[in-house]
């Protein structure tokens, strides 16, 4: 095989592999905005799916919500451009693993809320791994 054609075979790999992790993690952020969103125009669906006490101050459930949907912000330099963009794509996934530990030590239903970041954090850190690895194949 020439070094033409392996380049290009692994040109294509790294762009399929750069794609499927900006689809995963746009996909996560999406789930983020959401739940933002339903933080802070609905609270009261919050506190009673998460079975929270009343909220005291009042509005730090709208609070989290802003909270969450600007570190949702924080991202999209790194699923624009997971390449040349690394660190907002390492923060992320060591922040939930942060976030799951948070949530596992929080227990009650805030266990399944770990069990969504520690996901996350493992899904996008091997999608990560892969797709460096290839874009690194690309190299001559």
């Amino acid at each position: 095989m020439s070094d033409g054609l392996s380049i290009g075979l692994s040109q294509a790999l790294a762009r399929r592999r750069r794609v499927t992790y900006q689809r995963v993690l746009g996909f996560n952020m999406f789930l983020h905005l959401v739940v933002g969103l339903i933080c802070m125009f609905m609270p009261q669906l919050v506190a009673r799916t998460l079975d929270l006490p009343p909220a005291v101050p009042h509005g730090w459930i709208n609070g989290w919500g802003a909270t969450l949907i600007l570190v949702t912000a924080l991202y999209i330099p790194g699923q624009r451009d997971p390449v040349r963009q690394r660190y907002p794509n390492f923060c992320g996934i060591v922040g939930r693993l942060w976030m799951a530990t948070v949530w596992f030590v929080v227990g009650g239903r805030f266990f399944w809320m770990g069990v969504f970041d520690l996901s996350f954090a493992i899904i996008l850190f091997l999608l990560y791994i892969r797709m460096i690895k290839a874009e690194l194949q690309t190299r001559p």
